[in-house]
């Protein structure tokens, strides 16, 4: 793992789940910048989402996509807050309280 993952906490570890889920399956960005955004195509992404907490993909695509999804998430302006709520009802607040932390873990 490119982070300290044994180092999150679970709800993190959920949190970052549904991050990545929302990017590969929501609505937020489209095909042809999803590689620009991220640093990964849309299938890495998946494999990545599908694998978690355990993805085998190369620890500098776990990093990109892990935390350009959070970031992503946050500041894109994909102009769908009310599909963002779908993946996270309890407010955007815990996007960036997991990035905060995995960035801290990040050296």
């Amino acid at each position: 793992m490119p982070f300290s993952a044994g180092k999150l906490a679970t709800a993190d570890i959920e949190i970052i789940r549904r991050a990545l889920r929302a990017a590969v399956e929501g609505p937020f960005f489209p095909e042809w910048e999803f590689g620009t955004l991220f640093g990964v195509n849309r299938g890495t992404l998946r494999a990545i989402y599908e694998a978690w907490p355990c993805p085998t993909v190369e620890p500098d695509a776990v990093r990109a996509g892990v935390i350009g999804s959070l970031n992503n998430l946050l500041g894109y302006p994909h102009g769908e807050a009310d599909a963002l709520r779908d993946y996270f009802p309890e407010g955007l607040s815990v996007l960036s309280a997991t990035l905060a932390r995995l960035i801290a873990l990040d050296p």
